[in-house]
């Protein structure tokens, strides 16, 4: 079994393979909130885990993309 991650550690969901920011843990569940921002998400703690190198930047990756595209819209 994993350790819990510590408020601000880089998880994925294995269940839906998004990434993002655990948050805390509430009523035996997972909170994390979106790399982009956004509303958080809850996850079953079996189904998270600690994101790899590779998760952490293709998410780095996407989050400046958005902000691209963000700062390029009309």
């Amino acid at each position: 079994m994993q350790p819990e991650p510590e408020v601000g550690d880089l998880v994925r969901d294995t269940t839906t393979g998004q990434v993002g920011f655990y948050v805390d843990s509430v009523a035996g569940r997972f909170l994390i909130r979106p790399v982009h921002g956004g509303r958080e998400w809850e996850a079953d703690p079996t189904d998270v885990q600690l994101a790899t190198p590779l998760h952490e930047l293709r998410a780095r990756a996407a989050e400046i993309n958005a902000r691209s595209r963000r700062s390029l819209g009309p």
